[in-house]
């Protein structure tokens, strides 16, 4: 009966086995860098950066404008401007005038009058605002695009970590569910044993506590579990109700048989773990896009007192106007004047407004020195932090993994004694419990290792998806 209804749901079951959606560190990290919502902000505002440039750019170019306008007056108004033409047009006889040269007068005013120019504005200087508007968004543009590569890595970072961090949990799950199936196991013989009088149901009740124990685990490890598959759903910008099959990396399957080796291509780990210290050198601090960005806003500093100064300097531009004759009509037609200018300008006094501002960019600049000294600091503490957190992760795998070891054979040894009644009851439950606390402290130790080793790399600054 039971082998007809395997066979039955079998054709049901594959589909969905093979419907599962296998999660591999590659792709995790792959998935964030697409849709992490953190670093599509940063993509966009070093998208700005580069708009930035461009738009300091345009300050060295012309500004042409084109500029119309149209005033109504009143009747009155048009009247009195227009009496004297009037005048002379009614007097052309007596005066002389001569009608040809009638039509060549113009009204002092319209009713209506439309007016149109073209301006041209060449800026020549102004103090050199042009360029130290250029060096402050090159300056902007080297900031976001160093924030981006610092929210890169603090996104692979973090996914590898929770990457880990679930694995981790899932270990710690099937380490529980192990000790329940063995309990249930142990309980299941005391209670064969104990209705054949071979063992007291104070034996069988002891089991039973034990179970109870390990039942309590195991829920705490499957809620541990779900909120490491929430981190990871979170870190990678997916729905946070995704289920994935995570994938072992190959380096974390060998480390339950031995003492894992650093991830390839990581040369900072890797010197950790041999004995040098990456961290002593300090060249990392060139090239860490956090620092990059502190010196960025240094950059944006020195920028601001020299925009200060420029109002204590003088300005050169020239303008060029081409116009069309003011008339009645919007049409471009008559006269069509045009006039160029120089234009200086030379502050003299501006009631100390100019020099306050000059002290306080001077003062910002000096905060933010002060702020990227503090910074570099904070970064040397933080990567010898990690650094030596690593090399404590490494001999706690070592040390874990002999102790794993050791509470394994003696686990066989009572386990084997029980069996043919030479231990007790509380004899293996201890040293089943030690040896369930030794695995666990294994696979704590094993993962904590590949955490700890991202995290020193990502405190160096060179994190790679």
């Amino acid at each position: 009966m039971k082998i007809t209804l395997l066979c039955a749901l079998l054709p049901l079951a594959v589909p969905l086995l093979l419907a599962q959606d296998h999660l591999t560190l590659d792709r995790a990290v792959a998935t964030a860098l697409e849709q992490n919502q953190a670093l599509r902000a940063a993509a966009f505002d070093r998208d700005a950066g580069d708009w930035g440039k461009l738009n300091a750019i345009t300050n060295f170019l012309p500004k042409v404008e084109l500029s119309g306008g149209l005033i109504r007056i009143d009747p009155a108004s048009e009247r009195r401007a227009n009496a004297a033409v009037d005048f002379i047009k009614a007097a052309a006889g007596t005066l002389g005038v001569p009608q040809e040269a009638l039509s060549e007068i113009k009204p002092f005013a319209y009713r209506n009058t439309y007016a149109t120019d073209i301006t041209v504005v060449q800026p020549i200087y102004n103090g050199g605002a042009e360029i130290v508007g250029l060096n402050a968004a090159n300056a902007a543009q080297d900031k976001s695009l160093y924030a981006y590569q610092d929210t890169e890595q603090d996104v692979v970072a973090s996914v590898k970590v929770a990457y880990f961090t679930a694995l981790k949990a899932e270990g710690l799950v099937a380490l529980a569910q192990e000790a329940v199936a063995r309990t249930k196991r142990h309980l299941d013989v005391t209670n064969r044993r104990a209705d054949m009088g071979m063992r007291t149901r104070t034996d069988v009740l002891r089991w039973e506590v034990q179970l109870a124990s390990d039942e309590g685990n195991l829920v705490n490890s499957e809620n541990g579990l779900e909120l490491a598959r929430l981190q990871l759903n979170n870190a990678m910008g997916v729905d946070m109700n995704s289920r994935f099959v995570i994938e072992r990396p190959l380096e974390a399957d060998s480390g339950f048989a031995g003492v894992m080796v650093p991830a390839a291509g990581n040369e900072e780990v890797a010197a950790t773990v041999t004995g040098v210290d990456p961290v002593s050198s300090r060249k990392f601090l060139e090239a860490h896009p956090s620092m990059m960005t502190m010196q960025a806003n240094l950059r944006l500093a020195d920028a601001g007192v020299e925009q200060a100064w420029i109002n204590f300097k003088p300005s050169v531009n020239m303008a060029f106007q081409y116009g069309w004759e003011k008339n009645d009509t919007p049409e471009l037609d008559g006269i069509a004047p045009w006039a160029i200018a120089l234009q200086v300008r030379w502050p003299i006094f501006n009631s100390f407004g100019d020099y306050t501002k000059l002290q306080k960019a001077k003062a910002e600049y000096h905060r933010t020195e002060t702020q990227v000294e503090s910074f570099r600091r904070g970064l040397l503490m933080q990567a010898t932090g990690a650094e030596l957190n690593l090399r404590s992760a490494v001999k706690r795998t070592e040390i874990t993994r002999k102790g794993q070891m050791e509470a394994l054979d003696v686990l066989n040894a009572i386990t084997r004694r029980y069996e043919t009644g030479g231990a007790s009851n509380v004899d293996l439950i201890d040293v089943q419990t030690a040896y369930t606390s030794a695995r666990a402290s294994f696979i704590t130790a094993l993962y904590d290792r590949r955490i700890a080793e991202v995290q020193l790399a990502r405190a160096l600054g060179r994190v790679t998806p």
